[in-house]
C-alpha cells in the first residue's frame, strides 16, 4: 500500500505504536500513540504548515498482532486501541478537514472481521476492532466533508487479491460508509424489515425457577425490561446498578410530587445551609431525588408482578468485583439463565473536545463489563444473552464517538458469541424511548428531526419478543420508531 501510494507521488508517512516518539529510517516513525502530547509532538515534527497539511490517514492499526486475533483476550484491550485512534484523529482533525473542503481529506479505516462486518456468522472475531469502526461512523457525522469509510477484510484472503481489491475500492467514488471485501466478493451493510409472526415466536424461555441478572436494571429502559419479565414469568432478578439503594424517602419530600415544588423546596433548604450554593447543585440535587423516587417504584412495582428480586450496588467497570458477583449468584442459586447488560453512560461532546479519561469513562462501562460476561458466564446453560445497544453503534452520532464505539463493539461482540454459544445471543440496538427521564428539550430536539419515540409498550413487546424469537434470529437487531431519521440526522456542518 505504502509503495503504490509513493509511486503515485503522494508523501507517506508510516506510523507506528511504540513507548515513546523516534525517527526511523524510510519515512517510517515510531510514536506513543497513548499520550495526545506525544501525537502532537510527533505532528509538530512534520513541519507544520510549510510542509503540507496531511490530506488522508489510513487506519491500520487493528491488522496488529494483539488486536487481530479472535476472541476476547483481555491482552487486546478494545480501549487501547480505541484511545490510539482518538488521539491521532483529534491531532488531525484541522488538517484534514482543511483538505476535505479543498477536494482531498481521505479517512480509511481498514478491519479484518470476515469481509463482512462480523454479520457472516462463520467463525470467531477479532473483536477488539469492532470499536474503531463505531468511532469512524461518527467521524463521518462530525466531518462531512471528510471522506469516511469503514473496509472489512476476510482474513482468509490471498494477500494480492487483498491488495488488488483494495486500490479497487479506494478509486472508487460510492460514498459508502461500510464495504466488505471477501475473495471475488464485494459486501455492503443494509437492514431490512423482519416480521413478528406468531410462527416465528416461541415461548418465552423463562419460569419462576429462572434467575436473570440486568445490569442497570433498576432504572430507565432496563427497569421496564425486567417489570415485563416479571409480569410475564416471574423469574429471580439480579439488579445492578450504580447508585446505592436508596432509603425511605424524607418526609418533607414527599408531597413534592412535581419539579417546580420539589426544585422550590431544595432551593429554600439548600441555600439556607449554604447562601452561595449553585443553581447546578440544586438541579443535581433534585436529579437524585427523582431517580431515587424511580428506582423504589421500579423495584416495588417488580416485587409486586411476582419475582423475588435482589439489588446490587455496583460500577460495573470494576472487572473483578462484576465477576465475583456472578461467580456469588451461581454458587447461591445454582444457576443463571438470562443475563441482560444494560449499563451505560454518556458524557456527549464533540471530537475536538472529548478527553481519553471521559472516552474510557463511557467506553468501559459498556465494554469492560461485557468482556467481563463472556468470560465469566458459563454459556452450556445461558439460554439468553441480550446486549442494551444503541442505533448510535449501527449509524454513528455527532457528539457521541464513545458511545458509538461502545456500542459498535457489543454489536460484534454478540455475533462473537452467537456463532460459538448454544444460548441466544443478541445485541438490540435501541432507538429513544419514550421512557425514563426524558426532557421535554430532548423530546423537542427529536421533534425537530423527524424521530419518534418508542412507545414504553412497544418497546417491552419488541424487547420479549427477540427472547422468543425462533427463526432467523440475528445477533444485531435494530429496533425504532425512525430508522431512516436516525441513519440521516445527526452531521454537523
Amino acid at each position: 500500500m505504502e509503495a503504490a501510494l509513493s509511486l503515485d507521488e503522494f508523501r507517506v508517512r508510516q506510523v507506528l505504536p511504540a513507548k515513546r516518539n523516534r525517527h526511523l529510517a524510510n519515512n517510517r516513525d515510531e510514536v506513543d500513540l497513548s499520550s495526545p502530547e506525544a501525537v502532537r509532538e510527533w505532528h509538530a515534527s512534520l513541519g507544520g504548515p510549510a510542509a503540507g497539511a496531511i490530506g488522508a490517514v489510513i487506519n491500520f492499526l487493528n491488522f496488529a498482532e494483539p488486536f487481530a486475533q479472535p476472541g476476547t483476550d483481555q491482552s487486546a484491550s478494545p480501549l487501547q486501541l480505541a484511545q490510539w485512534v482518538l488521539n491521532v484523529i483529534k491531532q488531525l482533525e484541522s488538517d484534514l478537514r482543511d483538505s476535505g473542503r479543498r477536494g482531498g481529506g481521505w479517512l480509511l479505516n481498514f478491519t479484518c472481521l470476515d469481509g463482512k462486518f462480523g454479520l457472516g456468522g462463520d467463525g470467531p472475531l477479532p473483536v477488539a476492532q469492532a470499536a474503531t469502526i463505531g468511532m469512524f461512523k461518527t467521524i463521518a457525522k462530525e466531518w462531512p466533508e471528510v471522506w469516511v469509510e469503514n473496509i472489512d477484510i476476510d482474513p482468509r484472503m490471498d494477500p494480492e487479491m487483498v491488495f488488488t481489491q483494495i486500490a479497487d475500492e479506494i478509486a472508487s467514488d460510492h460514498g459508502l460508509l461500510e464495504v466488505g471485501l471477501s475473495e471475488g466478493a464485494r459486501w455492503t451493510v443494509q437492514w431490512a424489515d423482519t416480521p413478528s409472526d406468531a410462527d416465528q415466536l416461541g415461548p418465552l424461555p423463562l419460569d419462576a425457577d429462572s434467575v436473570v441478572l440486568i445490569t442497570g436494571g433498576a432504572y430507565g429502559i432496563a427497569a421496564e425490561a425486567a417489570k415485563q419479565l416479571a409480569r410475564e414469568a416471574r423469574p429471580r432478578l439480579v439488579l445492578l446498578g450504580r447508585s446505592p439503594l436508596p432509603g425511605p424517602e424524607p418526609p418533607e419530600l414527599e408531597g413534592l410530587r412535581d419539579r417546580a415544588s420539589l426544585r422550590k423546596h431544595l432551593i429554600a433548604t439548600m441555600r439556607r445551609e449554604n447562601p452561595s450554593v449553585v443553581p447546578a447543585i440544586i438541579e443535581r440535587a433534585m436529579d437524585r431525588v427523582l431517580k431515587d423516587r424511580q428506582i423504589r417504584a421500579n423495584l416495588a412495582e417488580i416485587q409486586q408482578a411476582g419475582s423475588a428480586v435482589e439489588y446490587h450496588a455496583l460500577d460495573v467497570r470494576d472487572g473483578a468485583k462484576l465477576a465475583a458477583l456472578i461467580d456469588g449468584i451461581y454458587q447461591k442459586h445454582g444457576r443463571l439463565d438470562g443475563v441482560i447488560h444494560a449499563a451505560g453512560i454518556i458524557e456527549d461532546a464533540l471530537i475536538s473536545r472529548k478527553t481519553p479519561e471521559s472516552f474510557a469513562n463511557v467506553f468501559a462501562t459498556k465494554v469492560e463489563s461485557a468482556i467481563v460476561l463472556a468470560n465469566v458466564l458459563r454459556p452450556e446453560s445461558l439460554k439468553f444473552l441480550v446486549f442494551f445497544s444503541s442505533v448510535a453503534g449501527r449509524f454513528g452520532n455527532a457528539g457521541q464517538i464513545d458511545y458509538a464505539a461502545a456500542n459498535e463493539y457489543l454489536n460484534k461482540l454478540a455475533a462473537h458469541l452467537d456463532a460459538q454459544w448454544p444460548g441466544r445471543v443478541v445485541a438490540i440496538d435501541w432507538g429513544p424511548w419514550d421512557a425514563g427521564m426524558i426532557s421535554e428539550e430532548l423530546r423537542r430536539l427529536y421533534a425537530s428531526r423527524g424521530i419518534s419515540l418508542i412507545p414504553l409498550d412497544a418497546g417491552t413487546r419488541m424487547f420479549l419478543n427477540e427472547l422468543r424469537r425462533r427463526k432467523d434470529a440475528r445477533p444485531e437487531v435494530l429496533i425504532s420508531c425512525s430508522l431512516r431519521a436516525i441513519e440521516a440526522a445527526g452531521r454537523t456542518q
